[in-house]
């Protein structure tokens, strides 16, 4: 018994540093880890690791972009997708996409690649085995290079349909 109320502390303490990971960073940019420890800290977290902070970040599917001042910050790319609008949608942060004979590559605004790459990755398309982010640049891998081109038709349809 005592085992399991334990465990049921260790899950509550877990889900409070998360939330708190989920508040701090959607209310400032923060663009070290050690920036975003010390804040835990100061929220009521004060023996918490570099290594925590970095399961934090990945269970919360963060990332760096670059923001509107061009400095590279942690933010929430999850929020970001469910935040992009009629302003600001996946379609304004495509710049072009191209390909040879191998790849898809997508160039996007500043900033905007991991999210165009997380929705990709989020609706999953049988043709494209992944898609890797940079910062404005979203590389496509092909399940098949044979079908190089069929990768193409479904990275438009799918970047048309959000």
């Amino acid at each position: 018994m005592a085992k399991s109320l334990s465990n049921a502390g260790e899950i509550a303490h877990d889900t409070a540093q998360l939330e708190a990971c989920r508040q701090i960073i959607a209310r400032h940019c923060y663009s070290t880890q050690e920036e975003i420890r010390r804040e835990l800290a100061h929220f009521g977290f004060p023996d918490i690791s570099q290594s925590t902070v970095s399961r934090l970040l990945r269970r919360l599917g963060v990332a760096k972009a670059q923001n509107a001042s061009g400095k590279k910050v942690y933010t929430i790319v999850d929020e970001q997708l469910e935040n992009v609008d009629s302003t600001h949608s996946i379609h304004d942060m495509v710049k072009s996409v191209e390909h040879n004979q191998q790849l898809v590559l997508i160039h996007t605004t500043p900033g905007a690649a991991t999210v165009v790459a997380r929705m990709l990755d989020r609706h999953a398309n049988p043709e494209i085995m992944g898609a890797v982010a940079g910062n404005d640049v979203v590389l496509v891998a092909p399940r098949h290079i044979s079908r190089t081109r069929q990768t193409l038709e479904a990275v438009i349809r799918t970047l048309k349909a959000h």
